[in-house]
């Protein structure tokens, strides 16, 4: 069943009296039950479809339709886990899982309920009362995950959310999610991950959507169809490794040989 769909979404910046194009005509289509990754090289929009996804951006034209309904926005059946964290430093771990049902009016009892569940699925057990800066940025990031999670929403949204760590912390907290993920413990129907690394898309994903840059293009949607655990040693990891790798180069190759002509 399909879960969110962008038609035709188009998206500029002014820049010194000029329109910049950062998305032309984005089609995707996610289905429930799946995990779908989103890969390109740098500019090529990979954030801002996740912001207009969340209804944190309004694309100039297009469409944004989640369970069947045209978004107008922020997206209720969406949460975000940012790159940064994001996390309130006056508020400890408890408070700042909490702080989005907060907003949304639940008592008090319900939230510590929910917020203590999540703050058990993500391994964050006696971390409830310290603060940010008490914490290492996998915890922080542990935060975060727990924080968009006890929203339950039906789409997860997810940015770059191991870019920032050291390579074993990344590695531990990717194991975990596709743990969670399928478990069948989350309320999540389906996830959204934008990052550049290929390896952890194919690792994770069981779509990969790839994007060229200047403006942000759909050229690739790839079903990954491999058993998981993944075998990254494997030669059918590595053949859509390579399937993959070229696409994004070779989108990056034609878009720097384009360049000249625009002047022209």
């Amino acid at each position: 069943m399909e879960l969110l769909s962008l038609k035709g979404v188009y998206q500029t910046f002014p820049i010194r009296e000029k329109e910049l194009v950062i998305l032309d005509n984005i089609n995707l289509f996610i289905n429930e039950g799946k995990f779908v990754s989103m890969v390109g090289p740098s500019g090529s929009g990979k954030s801002t479809i996740l912001r207009i996804i969340a209804g944190l951006l309004n694309p100039t034209s297009g469409e944004v339709i989640c369970k069947g309904e045209k978004i107008k926005g922020i997206n209720p059946y969406t949460s975000m886990v940012f790159q940064t964290f994001g996390l309130l430093p006056w508020l400890d771990v408890t408070e700042n899982i909490t702080i989005g049902l907060e907003a949304r009016g639940m008592p008090i009892k319900e939230r510590l309920r929910k917020a203590f569940k999540y703050i058990d699925l993500v391994g964050l057990e006696g971390f409830e009362e310290a603060y940010p800066r008490e914490l290492s940025g996998g915890m922080k990031q542990r935060v975060g995950i727990a924080r968009a999670l006890v929203m339950e929403p039906d789409l997860l949204l997810m940015d770059e959310p191991f870019s920032s760590l050291d390579v074993f912390t990344a590695e531990n907290l990717r194991s975990e999610i596709i743990n969670l993920w399928m478990s069948g413990k989350l309320s999540v129907k389906s996830i959204l991950l934008v990052t550049h690394n290929i390896e952890e898309a194919i690792t994770l994903s069981d779509q990969v959507i790839i994007l060229t840059s200047h403006p942000g293009r759909i050229i690739g949607n790839i079903n990954i169809e491999l058993e998981r655990p993944r075998v990254r040693e494997s030669v059918e990891f590595n053949n859509i490794y390579d399937k993959i790798y070229s696409m994004v180069i070779g989108s990056t190759v034609a878009t720097k040989e384009v360049k000249p002509l625009q002047g022209t």
